[in-house]
């Protein structure tokens, strides 16, 4: 009999437990930010260059490249976005489509040349949604490796998103910074 009591007491233990860190984890889980909606970039933004060889942007279904040739398109641009708990999706104005799920997993893509692979991840890391990519930079595939990475973080009353882009190959470094302003 007082083994069954102690079997008892410390299965309740476990259960309050793990109800405990169920409630306590439900706040970290509403804290993260969703970026669903339209956006409208801000003309005092930076341009992220995008000429064939930095571009990560797929082609859209035209068959060009999203964002115009040299960037991502006039200030006046602004891009769509769905988010739901295992990916996101960015429709821009000019037809390109981007998808990513957020697992942190590396996913391959071929680059727009088709001479190379690149490698996203994609994951929410605390209030921000964090875009990674590694991939051949040159006149051929494998000279050098490029990294880029975006940042996406929201403002306190989630009007305005600020997307905090890095381009770091060997020979430089280079931060773009890139507003919008919600619909």
């Amino acid at each position: 009999m007082a083994g069954l009591i102690a079997r008892t007491t410390y299965m309740k233990k476990n259960i309050l437990m793990v109800l405990g860190m169920a409630v306590l984890g439900l706040p970290l889980l509403a804290m993260a930010a969703d970026f669903s909606g339209s956006w409208v970039q801000d003309p005092k933004s930076d341009r992220v260059p995008e000429p064939m060889w930095l571009t990560r942007v797929t082609p859209n279904a035209r068959g060009g490249r999203g964002g115009g040739p040299g960037g991502r398109g006039s200030a006046a641009d602004g891009m769509t976005v769905k988010q739901d708990a295992s990916s996101i999706q960015i429709n821009d104005v000019m037809g390109g489509i981007r998808k990513y799920t957020l697992d942190g997993k590396a996913a391959t893509q071929k680059t727009e040349t088709f001479m190379g692979q690149a490698a996203v991840t994609a994951k929410i890391e605390g209030d921000s949604f964090v875009i990674a990519t590694s991939r051949p930079y040159g006149g051929m595939p494998g000279n050098v490796t490029l990294q880029i990475s975006e940042v996406w973080s929201l403002s306190a009353d989630g009007k305005v998103l600020t997307i905090t882009t890095t381009h770091d190959s060997p020979a430089v470094k280079k931060v773009y910074k890139q507003t919008y302003n919600r619909r």
